[in-house]
């Protein structure tokens, strides 16, 4: 059997419980809630539209209306012979050699766009990439940046003015060095 010790500390720790999780919920009171109060969009206001004409001076067709019927049809098809091709030497075709792309070294006054493939703790490798991807004609660069007390070399290609150019160059890039890069802000 339970001495009536046990049975009273067992007791004082019900109530103390009790106590810890009734009692804040009683002394808090009710609970405010903050609502931002929205402004109303103001209807958009009559206004009076008024239709003016305007005449362009023309030395030829002062006042002078172009209906539809006095223009000549366009013909549907083209059909192009020898002679309108422009002619190319057979030595000019032969000779026909592809040189690696140079980084683009212009000075962007506006804001453009980058890939980063990657940041890696080994600048030599970083080289290599660049060379392989210069050779296949992409402008690729490395900043060196530090990371958590770490110097860690961050790997780029472009830049260019559009984002959507950049995304194209996505997937031929991630076939090409395995890569999933991102397209991120650049600020010259």
């Amino acid at each position: 059997m339970a001495s009536q010790l046990q049975n009273r500390i067992v007791g004082s720790i019900i109530l103390i419980a009790l106590a810890v999780i009734i009692l804040p919920e009683l002394l808090d009171g009710k609970q405010v809630k903050e609502q931002q109060e929205l402004a109303a969009i103001p209807m958009q206001p009559e206004a009076d539209v008024v239709e003016k004409t305007v005449v362009l001076p023309s030395d030829e067709l002062a006042g002078t209306p172009i209906e539809v019927d006095d223009l000549e049809p366009l013909p549907e098809t083209v059909e192009l012979t020898s002679e309108d091709a422009p002619s190319v030497s057979a030595a000019a075709s032969e000779e026909v050699s592809v040189e690696p792309a140079q980084p683009v070294t212009t000075s962007l006054s506006e804001p453009g766009y980058v890939i980063q493939l990657g940041a890696f703790s080994n600048a030599d490798s970083v080289a290599a990439l660049i060379k392989q991807l210069q050779a296949k004609g992409f402008a690729a660069y490395s900043e060196t940046a530090q990371v958590n007390g770490k110097a860690l070399t961050r790997l780029f290609v472009g830049p260019a003015l559009s984002e959507a150019e950049l995304e194209a160059q996505l997937p031929e890039l991630q076939k090409l060095t395995g890569l999933a890069g991102r397209v991120v802000s650049y600020e010259p």
